[in-house]
């Protein structure tokens, strides 16, 4: 075996999830000077196309790469037949995308290449936006284990599978490999040998996409958790409040990394937050989720940009690599369980209950650019663009009925009743303005 294959355990998600852009890394690639490194950029994650419904339960697919390019994208017949077709709002959001430099779409395990149309993605390339590839192959997958040899054989030919598509586009384009693999079963129930083990996975992975593929920058991601509450004290965080970081947690992924180094362009991590969530504490089994619901002091939602900020800089200056913010969500729908049973009833979802904390969150992090870019951030990157109501319905669901509120853009679409958006989009507060203004 080129790992051991643990035990099955429960999953307790584990932190959302360079050297400055100046100078070269005794560690590992010159890229590290790369342009792209010393100008902060805003990312959005898209998918090849959306799924929109025509009302009568079937898709209309529209594309992303429409969505940003498009500038009548109100008069595209295909489009006009969506349920609740809102070309003005459509044209709003555009209007703002265009002013992104990073568009992300996620590679997973069941990945077919026609999902990310090439010839589309490379007309989006050629008006200079960077595409993004969350190759998050393990994934979940990482709860029941680390993988055995036929796992892993099946990976390395799903790299290959990759490789052949990437060598279609030209230009410039960043792979994150495995983003979130910090889960616990990895960080907390493995040996440093099988950490390692494991990395050298994923280092084959790098080494097989980068020997075919050119123009290409890579990464990998963890996911920031650890304590986070505001008046949660503790010398191992680091920090006067634990809300503003976890040193102690943030470097228990450093085997990892340290292993990979000299194969990484830049280092990377994730914020996931919701009010709700499984309990860390008690999970319940994959399909069956015990609830709790978090304070906005608990998770320290007011210190969030800070923490950010400081995460950036512990790793910039750890790793000596510039740091990419891979993908960020803050799920907007709040529980409060008012009948006491531990279940989540409708009736006690307030699906904008944490509107104005998101808003906020991206009005102080957009303050902070220079600070960020200073301390070695270099960009961050929505997870979703659109609310889903099939999100990862049959999956793990860390955020339960949250994971449906992901996006920053929302729909009329009822949550795991409707299988694809609706077209009356209305944007989450300001966070669109906020985050895609000039």
């Amino acid at each position: 075996m080129r790992v051991i294959l643990l035990s099955i355990l429960a999953w307790v998600i584990v932190g959302c999830g360079g050297a400055s852009s100046t100078g070269g890394d005794s560690n590992g690639s010159s890229s590290t000077t790369d342009a792209i490194f010393s100008t902060f950029g805003i990312g959005i994650g898209m998918g090849g196309a959306f799924a929109f419904d025509d009302g009568s339960g079937n898709p209309i697919w529209l594309s992303s790469s429409d969505l940003i390019l498009n500038d009548k994208i109100d008069e595209v017949t295909k489009y006009q037949s969506i349920s609740k077709f809102d070309g003005d709002a459509f044209k709003a959001l555009q209007s703002k995308l265009k002013n992104s430099k990073y568009i992300v779409y996620w590679v997973t395990k069941n990945w077919e290449e026609y999902w990310i149309d090439a010839t589309k993605l490379q007309k989006v390339m050629d008006a200079g936006y960077i595409p993004v590839f969350n190759y998050w192959y393990f994934g979940d997958d990482l709860v029941g284990g680390l993988p055995d040899d036929a796992k892993i054989d099946e990976y390395y030919k799903h790299n290959k599978k990759l490789s052949t598509y990437l060598q279609k586009l030209h230009g410039k384009k960043i792979v994150i490999i495995e983003p979130e693999f910090n889960k616990d079963i990895l960080i907390e129930h493995s040996t440093k040998e099988q950490q390692i083990a494991f990395a050298n996975i994923l280092g084959n992975a790098i080494d097989t996409i980068k020997s075919s593929v050119s123009d290409t920058l890579f990464s990998i991601s963890m996911i920031d958790t650890g304590r986070r509450g505001t008046t949660q004290t503790s010398a191992e965080c680091g920090y006067s409040s634990c809300a503003l970081g976890d040193k102690e947690i943030w470097a228990k992924a450093e085997n990892i990394y340290d292993t990979l180094l000299s194969k990484l362009d830049f280092v990377s991590f994730s914020e996931m937050l919701g009010q709700f969530s499984r309990d860390d504490d008690n999970p319940g089994d994959y399909n069956n989720p015990n609830p709790k619901a978090h304070s906005i002091d608990e998770m320290g939602m007011n210190e969030l940009d800070s923490r950010v900020s400081n995460l950036a800089k512990f790793m910039n200056d750890k790793y000596k690599k510039p740091v990419f913010l891979s993908h960020i969500a803050i799920a907007i729908a709040t529980w409060s369980d008012t009948n006491s049973d531990g279940a989540i009833d409708d009736n006690e979802l307030d699906m904008n209950g944490w509107n104005d904390i998101a808003n906020s969150f991206y009005r102080d992090i957009i303050s902070k650019k220079d600070e960020l870019l200073t301390n070695g951030l270099f960009g961050l990157a929505v997870m979703e663009l659109f609310d889903n109501p099939q999100h990862d319905k049959g999956g793990y669901q860390y955020f339960i009925n949250n994971e449906y509120h992901l996006g920053i853009v929302g729909t009329s679409a009822v949550d795991e009743t409707d299988k694809y958006l609706m077209g009356d989009i209305v944007p989450k507060g300001d966070i669109v303005d906020t985050l895609f203004s000039k």
